[in-house]
């Protein structure tokens, strides 16, 4: 299934809107249920209005009714992976604290973490 995703997000990573960093992002998350919605980061000329894939892919789902998630795959253009933003940590963690990221690199460089693991103390109501 981690392939699945993989591939999801790298579809959705050609897909981001990217002009001003070029740095195009993709995202698939999956639900408890095995539902997969994906996302990718769309930039904007005011930098603040720019959104994460994460938080797009995550957003898709909960508008459609889902708040259950068990792993989510990041796949950017870079020469590293790269760790969700600390915005898209503390959203995730609203609805899963222990999600499994695993996040990669077109190339196929690839490294999984718990989100707990990358942010230990979020802000909780």
């Amino acid at each position: 299934m981690e392939e699945i995703l993989l591939k999801i997000a790298a579809d959705a990573c050609e897909r981001a809107y990217a002009p001003y960093s070029q740095f195009r992002v993709g995202a698939a998350i999956q639900t408890e249920t095995g539902e997969i919605f994906s996302g990718c980061n769309i930039e904007n000329a005011s930098y603040g209005l720019t959104v994460c894939a994460e938080r797009v892919a995550l957003w898709k789902a909960v508008s459609e009714g889902f708040h259950g998630f068990s792993v989510i795959a990041i796949v950017t253009e870079g020469v590293q992976p790269v760790p969700p933003c600390g915005a898209c940590c503390q959203v995730l963690v609203e609805f899963n604290p222990e999600i499994k990221i695993i996040s990669a690199t077109l190339e196929g460089k690839q490294v999984t973490w718990k989100l707990s693991e990358l942010f230990p103390i979020p802000f909780r109501k």
